[in-house]
């Protein structure tokens, strides 16, 4: 069925997200405050434009207080009855928040956080976490089933997002960890190449040790494919919500990451920290 879809925030995710449904068939009004992000789509001047005849307003956006702004605009125009899917990684709260307001319009309300990155937007692969009403899901499923191919109802308003912030939390930690023992290892003398094909094989097997970390770590030429600001992000606001020890040394490390300028860089630079003097060993 064809529907008329906003999607607000089209940058390396969303962007990818837009062009899937609009490929699909669908009505797509993009907003983003990049003109070069919208080129390529039918843009509005606004998230209040191009909400204003959405059944379904999608978001993909950097934080939760650029969320709360660009939803809250939207709502001004909303018509009743159209449900709105916020795929950005943010907070429970934030979500709540916004699912009051909406339910105050008559509009539905998903948090819908996503994983497995830009590959994932791009193929429709991605893996979406679902927070809010089963109903509200179910009408909302034919237009994220052209996005992902795992949808998880993972519980109430705010779900979606708590899981999300897990799976960043234990990503990170994974990604430090690996930057810590992989350095190690080659310091003793150990090959990277062979300690990686080792800890593969081994009960230390995980995704980003095997699809992610040896293409960028011990190497100039990493290609950002999640930025470490944003997983700083997503780790500061998992460690607000939860006082964990091995959370806060792994916030401590991304923090570190970030003054010495790694921002930009890919979330797996963290590994950086413990790499002084080794390239040149390899």
């Amino acid at each position: 069925m064809r529907q008329r879809i906003a999607f607000l925030g089209v940058g390396r995710m969303g962007g990818r997200m837009a062009r899937r449904l609009h490929d699909a068939g669908h009505d797509v009004t993009v907003y983003d405050p990049d003109s070069h992000a919208t080129a390529a789509f039918e843009a509005a001047a606004s998230p209040r434009e191009a909400a204003a005849a959405a059944d379904f307003i999608l978001c993909s956006l950097p934080n939760p207080s650029i969320v709360r702004e660009a939803v809250g605009e939207a709502l001004e125009s909303a018509r009743p009855g159209a449900v709105i899917v916020d795929l950005s990684t943010g907070d429970p709260e934030t979500a709540r928040e916004l699912a009051e307001h909406a339910a105050r319009r008559d509009v539905g309300f998903l948090d819908a956080p996503v994983s497995r990155g830009v590959a994932g937007a791009e193929q429709g692969t991605l893996l979406i976490m679902v927070g809010g009403e089963r109903a509200t899901l179910e009408r909302a499923r034919a237009v994220l089933e052209k996005l992902a191919s795992d949808i998880v109802h993972v519980g109430p308003t705010g779900a979606g997002q708590a899981a999300k912030l897990c799976n960043q939390m234990l990503t990170a930690t994974i990604a430090t960890a690996l930057g810590e023992v992989l350095t190690a290892g080659v310091r003793a003398g150990v090959d990277l190449g062979t300690l990686i094909e080792v800890l593969k094989g081994g009960s230390a097997g995980n995704w980003v040790l095997s699809e992610h970390l040896p293409s960028t770590l011990l190497t100039d030429d990493r290609e950002t494919s999640f930025s470490l600001a944003l997983m700083r992000k997503d780790v500061g606001l998992f460690a607000a919500a939860n006082d964990l020890p091995l959370s806060n040394l792994v916030k401590a490390r991304f923090d570190e990451a970030h003054e010495q300028g790694l921002d930009g860089a890919d979330y797996t630079s963290v590994a950086e920290l413990y790499e002084n003097g080794v390239r040149l060993a390899c």
